[in-house]
């Protein structure tokens, strides 16, 4: 036994004081009173004489001296403790994306796990400890040994769903863990899947529905059927629970265009088409495409699925400023052809000096010319520059030219770098015969593109007016560059890097990593998720945001010069976790110590120290008002 306050023991002093009131207390008080009334109370003395008063004071006293100990051990609390008759819960949630699911009783299985965790909580003896883990992409223990029902509730409320896969086999590994440092003594898994377990802990399948179908990627092509132009819409759907007919529904621009009916084979993937006359292009244009399926589904966030447009940028504006920008236009043209957006001035370096600076232009490109200041608003490229250019970032050294057949510069070993994997995208990455060369001496940080001997032939950033630059220490003309099929492919990433599409990659599922790439006026970006939440990144060059949610981001980037681009991404629902039937065909299984503690239970005697106490109290009140009755 023990008290929770055993400072409401100290009430016992109570009980030798009162003992020596009783000692010391005066029994005969001095009362005046008429003659009559005294000989009447002595004959009724007389008559019934009582040999029981002495024994009734003790008695008296007796009862008092209970009633102060009961008291003292109701303020102090006492706990009576039966060793390992209680348990230490452990029990491990599935939070994965199918827990999404729906139920025949209109909860979701994670709904329904929560539930029947706090049934097993609320039904278990006073002592119990519980700890809840939980398997999603992250799994990790959300609380460890709680003793107190409620305060363990709210935790388990706190737990919301993970639209990614779960790793069941880390929670497993981490209930292990617990189970080795004797950390409890019941496990229990809570999930959607038939899971085999061998022993150790109890695997509970919440789910009581299969019912799920989905859709895969939705598609929009132009064709031509007997010279006739035709919108081509395709969907591939999928059945995970019978042979059925589905219904799916196309939009545009949120505007049902039409619904197909469709025979599908269960986990057969099957395509839906929808083909509708498109002489005018009314169909060309769009902003998004959806794909709805209308039969009942017990997991809707996959029976959706939506394309949206790319923004098309305008042209690429582009200064050449060079005596022989034959390698330039060539790359620009080429680029043209393969619907790369580029307009393209070129000027002598003399006719540049005559003017004041640019005004815009996205990129200027300095060849073998160095300026006596830096445009103020475009990306600068710098080719094979004799000169320093004050805030460029480097300053020339000294020009050297090598025997033939020149050095072999190679591209660098900077794999980890956002900058360098947007720029070196594609490329095949074949070494460089170089001639004749400036040596530079960077004073800014600069990600090295190619380099010879720890010396950056080509290398990229922000100079100190924070513009992005481009900078190679050589001439084309010195080079087999412009020879090579790299040439064209890094003359496109220069160009995307210098006057970028915020996004170029459309097709994206949840956990996948959005790359996000902002132009020098872009001030703020706003990321608005499915649920509504509103997160804001740093609009400085590159940047990554991981979806982690099923459907629709809004992406807004705000610009010094005032205009707001909106960009519309769908994140699809993962694939592994829309089969409401699969089946873990791994065995797991928690090896419990066969001298593992159990918890003690708890048995609080508070009412019926209570009790105990208004009894005596009672008994008390009876013995002493004895001559009332």
């Amino acid at each position: 036994m023990s008290f929770n306050f055993p400072f409401g023991l100290l009430l016992l002093i109570a009980i030798p004081v009162l003992i020596i009131i009783y000692i010391i207390k005066n029994k005969y008080k001095e009362k005046v009173v008429s003659s009559s009334y005294i000989w009447d109370l002595s004959k009724k003395f007389l008559k019934k004489k009582n040999p029981f008063n002495t024994i009734a004071n003790l008695l008296n006293l007796i009862l008092q001296c209970l009633c102060i100990t009961f008291l003292s051990f109701f303020f102090a609390d006492p706990v009576f403790n039966s060793k390992n008759s209680a348990e230490n819960e452990v029990f491990i949630l599935d939070a994965s994306a199918s827990m999404g699911t729906l139920n025949e009783n209109g909860l979701t299985r994670f709904e329904e796990a929560k539930k029947q965790i706090k049934d097993v909580v609320d039904g278990s003896v006073s002592g119990s400890t519980y700890t809840l883990l939980v398997s999603d992409s992250n799994s990790r223990a959300i609380c460890k040994g709680i003793k107190d029902k409620e305060i363990f509730n709210s935790l388990l409320d706190r737990v919301q769903i993970d639209y990614d896969e779960s790793e069941l086999g880390n929670a497993i590994s981490l209930a292990q863990s617990l189970s080795s440092l004797n950390e409890g003594s019941r496990f229990s898994l809570y999930t959607d899947k038939d899971v085999k377990t061998i022993d150790g802990f109890t695997s509970v399948n919440v789910s009581d529905t299969n019912k799920n179908y989905a859709i895969n990627d939705l598609r929009i092509n132009d064709v031509k059927v007997e010279e006739k132009k035709y919108a081509l819409f395709e969907a591939d759907v999928i059945s995970y629970s019978e042979d059925t007919t589905l219904e799916v529904e196309f939009f545009i621009n949120e505007k049902s265009i039409g619904t197909v009916e469709q025979e599908v084979k269960q986990n057969e993937l099957t395509t839906v088409s929808l083909k509708l006359p498109n002489e005018n292009g009314e169909y060309s244009v769009y902003s998004s495409v959806k794909a709805l399926i209308k039969n009942e589904d017990y997991l809707k966030e996959d029976s959706e699925f939506i394309l949206y447009a790319t923004n098309d940028t305008e042209a690429t504006n582009v200064l050449i400023v060079s005596y022989s920008p034959f390698y330039f236009e060539s790359a620009f043209n080429a680029l043209n052809q393969n619907n790369l957006k580029i307009s393209y001035t070129t000027v002598a370096p003399f006719v540049y000096d005559m003017t004041s600076g640019t005004v815009g232009y996205d990129v200027v490109i300095f060849d073998g010319y160095a300026p006596s200041r830096l445009p103020v608003d475009s990306t600068v490229w710098l080719f094979n520059t004799g000169e320093s250019i004050p805030n460029s970032g480097f300053y020339v050294q000294k020009e050297l030219t090598v025997e033939d057949p020149g050095i072999k510069a190679t591209y660098s070993n900077n794999n980890e770098d956002l900058l360098y994997q947007e720029l070196t995208k594609n490329l095949v990455k074949r070494e460089i015969t170089i001639k004749t060369y400036m040596r530079y001496t960077l004073t800014s940080r600069f990600t090295t593109i190619l380099s010879y001997d720890n010396l950056p032939f080509i290398f990229a950033g922000r100079n100190e007016f924070e513009q992005k630059q481009i900078v190679f220490n050589f001439d084309l003309h010195n080079s087999d560059f412009p020879l090579k099929a790299d040439f064209i492919i890094l003359m496109r990433n220069l160009i995307n890097y210098s006057n970028p599409s915020v996004i170029t990659d459309f097709n994206y599922m949840v956990s996948d990593e959005v790359a996000l790439n902002f132009p020098d006026t872009a001030i703020s970006c706003e990321i608005e998720t499915p649920s509504g939440e509103v997160n804001y990144l740093d609009s400085h060059d590159i940047q990554t945001y991981t979806l982690d949610e099923v459907g629709t981001y809004v992406v807004k980037v705000e610009s010094a010069t005032g205009k707001t681009i909106e960009i519309n991404l769908f994140s699809a629902f993962p694939n592994n976790e829309r089969n409401p039937q699969i089946e873990d065909l791994n065995s797991y299984t928690i090896t419990l110590n066969a001298d593992a503690p159990k918890a003690d239970r708890i048995f609080e005697a508070l009412l019926v120290v209570v009790i105990i106490a208004l009894i005596f109290l009672l008994a008390d009140w009876m013995v002493y008002s004895h001559e009332q009755f």
